[in-house]
């Protein structure tokens, strides 16, 4: 076959079969309930096309026939953000700031405790390191718009006076087995916060827990903005398990652009040819909608983010930073179930009473 034809066969073919599988993905999901990863890349490109309003038709749509959907917990267990829990007052103020903002800093933080505890077994536990590589000869700092690196590496522990590496990520394995984080992902809390912005109970997705540290090559700082997916709609928790300041790794993110507007449409159209936008782009646009996030350890920030952000590098110290999802829908979750040893009781209940919303979790025994 002539190479030139082939070339153009197949330049057509890939994406009637990506259309294809977004297709059979959705009826999948619609009648049993399954998700689709393949869908991703549609789903990707129809959200950067329309400025996100794709997402939230596919949301209504795909999660109306949804048997857990309803927003009542059912469950009534410790929080280890507010001792009132589900009944807690302030709940209704952080879900329409939410709405606004797309980002909020909650009004309590995690219990000191659980804080210590996760901090200390980031300090000496078996780790994957990342290591950061300079900006190409000739670019400026802010114009990247991805952050190289030039590899990977093990290490028992960190060394935080002399870190060697810029990433420390502390196995998911290591975290799922630590009773703070299972009790995180059934929090009464969270997921009350989390169903009522959403309207849907959320699914609960992975925990990832690492350092970010100041071992990064020179100029590299900012870093690109992005935006996420493999959801349709969702809230990150991230927690602050060390203070931040304006020079240490923080949360970025600009205001409003969760939600369609004139004002970001012209960024989020750039996201359906490539997935990262530099610094000097957003500045350029919407630098007053830019929000520093920066708060004492133990801080809990949710965020919507379909919305442009980023977690930008160090210029001096380090961040231990805790994330995991509360998803609104699973069609097109990229996520693998994790195996789970030993589960507390306060997660099995929750496991057990609503199984689609755990079904990223999987008991081993």
């Amino acid at each position: 076959m002539n190479t030139k034809a082939s070339f153009g066969l197949n330049h057509l073919t890939e994406p009637l079969n990506k259309v294809g599988a977004f297709s059979v993905g959705m009826w999948r999901y619609w009648r049993r309930g399954q998700p689709a990863p393949d869908s991703n890349y549609i789903v990707e490109k129809l959200s950067a096309l329309t400025d996100g309003r794709s997402n939230n038709i596919l949301f209504r749509l795909l999660e109306s026939r949804r048997k857990e959907a309803g927003q009542k917990l059912g469950l009534e267990g410790p929080s280890l953000v507010s001792d009132a829990g589900t009944a807690d007052p302030g709940i209704e103020q952080v879900v329409s700031t939410l709405k606004q903002d797309g980002v909020v800093a909650l009004p309590y933080r995690l219990k000191d405790e659980a804080v210590r505890n996760l901090y200390e077994l980031a300090l000496s536990c078996p780790m994957r390191t990342t290591v950061y590589g300079p900006l190409p000869e000739g670019q400026l700092p802010g114009t990247q718009t991805s952050t190289p690196i030039t590899g990977y590496a093990a290490s028992d522990g960190i060394n935080l006076a002399d870190p060697r590496y810029a990433v420390y990520e502390v196995p998911r394995a290591l975290l799922m087995e630590n009773p703070n984080i299972q009790l995180l992902l059934c929090d009464p809390y969270l997921l009350t916060v989390a169903a009522r912005y959403l309207g849907v109970f959320p699914v609960v997705t992975r925990p990832d827990m690492w350092w970010d540290t100041d071992c990064v090559p020179s100029g590299l700082r900012p870093r690109p903005f992005h935006v996420d997916s493999g959801c349709l709609r969702w809230l990150k928790v991230g927690i602050n398990l060390t203070e931040t300041t304006l020079e240490t790794p923080h949360f970025i993110y600009v205001k409003g652009s969760h939600n369609p507007n004139r004002t970001t449409r012209a960024l989020t159209r750039r996201l359906a040819r490539r997935m990262n936008l530099s610094d000097k782009e957003v500045h350029e646009i919407c630098s007053d909608k830019v929000v520093h996030v920066t708060a004492p350890a133990g801080t809990i920030t949710l965020a919507d983010t379909r919305g442009i952000h980023k977690g930008e590098i160090s210029q001096k110290g380090h961040r231990l930073i805790l994330y995991f999802g509360l998803e609104g829908s699973a069609f097109n979750s990229i996520d693998k179930p994790i195996p789970l040893h030993t589960v507390s009781s306060e997660l099995q209940k929750a496991m057990t009473a609503r199984p689609f919303s755990y079904q990223f979790f999987q008991r081993t025994n």
